[in-house]
C-alpha cells in the first residue's frame, strides 16, 4: 500500500473536495482522481463514491483517512527521530574519570546536565597510567584524564583533546617540617628527603625525575602508591614528602599537613577530555563538554578566591 495515496485519501477527508486536495498537494485533479482509483483496487473496497458533481468518503473511505492519519504522524515521529540522531543528539552518555577528577568536577556537571531533558549521564571510575588513557575511548563516549606536563602527551590521530584545568601540584609535607616555614621550595630543598612517589607511567613520577636531574642525585621513595587519599595519608603521619594537586588537595586542609610550591621545574599536570573525532562532533557530547568546562573554570576560580 502506498503512503502517498493514503496521504490523498486523508486530505480528502480533511478537506472534502478533489480540487482542494490537489491544490494542497502541489498536482492536478485527475491526478488525485487516479490514485483514488487505484488505492481502491488496491484494497478492494470502495473508498470514495460520487455526490453531485463532487464526491464523498465512505464509510471504509473515512476509516481508511483515520488509518492514514496516524500513519503520517508514525512516519513523521521516525523521521523526527532520525534527524535528532543525525543531528548528533544522543539520551545516554557514558563517560570515565580518574578519580580526584570524579570529586572536582561530577557534583557541579552532575546539577548542569539537569539542563539537558532526557539525557542519562553514567560516570564510570577509570585510573589507569598516562598511556593508558586514549585507549579507553574505545569503550566511553568520553575520557577525563590526566598527564605531566602538559595536554600535548595526549596529541595524536585518531583522538580529539579538550582542555579542562591545569593544575599546580605542590609539595605537600606535614605541618612540622622543616620546609614547612618557607613559601616556596627548589629542587635543592627537596631532593634529599623522603618521597612518597607514584607507580611508573603515572603523572607525578615525572616530576620527581625533573628534580633529579636538576640536581644531579636520585629522589629516595619509600612508597609507590597512586590513590590520592592514602598519599596524604602518608604525608600527614610523616612518611615523606609528595606531590599533590593543589585543587583537589585544598579540600582536605586540617588533614595534618601543608602544601608548598616548588620552582624551577614543570610542576603541574594537565586534565583534558579525549574523544573519537566521530563522537566529538556530536552535538549533544559537545554540550556536555561545553558544561564540563564550565565546571572545571568554576573549580579554578573558587580556588583563586579562597587563596586571594
Amino acid at each position: 500500500m502506498d503512503l502517498r495515496r493514503l496521504r490523498i485519501l486523508r486530505e480528502l477527508a480533511d478537506r472534502g473536495s478533489v480540487g482542494a486536495t490537489a491544490e494542497a498537494m502541489n498536482i492536478t485533479p485527475s491526478a488525485v482522481s487516479q490514485q483514488l482509483k487505484v488505492l481502491q483496487d488496491e484494497v478492494s473496497v470502495v473508498l470514495v463514491r460520487r455526490e453531485g458533481r463532487g464526491v464523498k468518503l465512505t464509510e471504509a473511505g473515512l476509516a481508511m483517512a483515520a488509518a492514514g492519519a496516524e500513519v503520517s504522524t508514525a512516519m513523521e515521529r521516525a523521521q523526527a527521530t532520525v534527524d535528532f540522531y543525525r543531528k548528533g543528539w544522543q539520551t545516554q552518555i557514558r563517560a570515565a574519570f580518574f578519580p580526584s577528577s570524579a570529586e572536582m568536577f561530577l557534583p557541579g556537571l552532575l546539577h548542569r546536565i539537569k539542563e539537558i531533558p532526557g539525557l542519562q549521564f553514567d560516570a564510570f571510575h577509570e585510573d589507569p597510567m598516562v598511556s593508558g588513557f586514549v585507549p579507553l575511548t574505545a569503550d566511553y563516549d568520553f575520557v577525563v584524564a590526566h598527564g605531566s606536563p602538559g595536554a600535548d602527551v595526549f596529541s595524536q590521530p585518531g583522538v580529539v583533546v579538550v582542555p579542562l584545568l591545569k593544575e599546580p601540584l605542590d609539595v605537600a609535607m606535614p605541618t612540622t617540617h622543616p620546609l614547612a616555614g618557607k613559601a616556596g621550595l627548589t629542587p635543592e630543598d627537596v631532593v634529599d628527603y623522603t618521597w612518597i612517589g607514584v607507580p611508573e607511567g603515572f603523572p607525578f613520577d615525572s616530576i620527581l625525575a625533573q628534580v633529579e636531574a636538576r640536581t644531579g642525585r636520585r629522589v629516595t621513595r619509600s612508597q609507590r602508591y597512586p590513590d590520592l587519599r592514602v598519599m596524604e595519608a602518608l604525608v600527614s603521619a610523616g612518611h615523606g614528602l609528595a606531590f599533590l594537586p593543589r585543587y583537589t588537595a585544598l579540600g582536605s586542609g586540617g588533614r595534618g599537613y601543608v602544601l608548598r610550591p616548588l620552582e624551577g621545574v614543570s610542576a603541574s599536570r594537565s586534565i583534558v577530555a579525549l574523544a573519537r573525532p566521530d563522537i566529538a562532533e556530536r552535538t549533544t557530547i559537545q554540550q556536555v563538554l561545553g558544561l564540563l568546562k564550565r565546571v572545571a573554570q568554576n573549580v579554578a576560580d573558587d580556588v583563586e578566591m579562597v587563596e586571594s
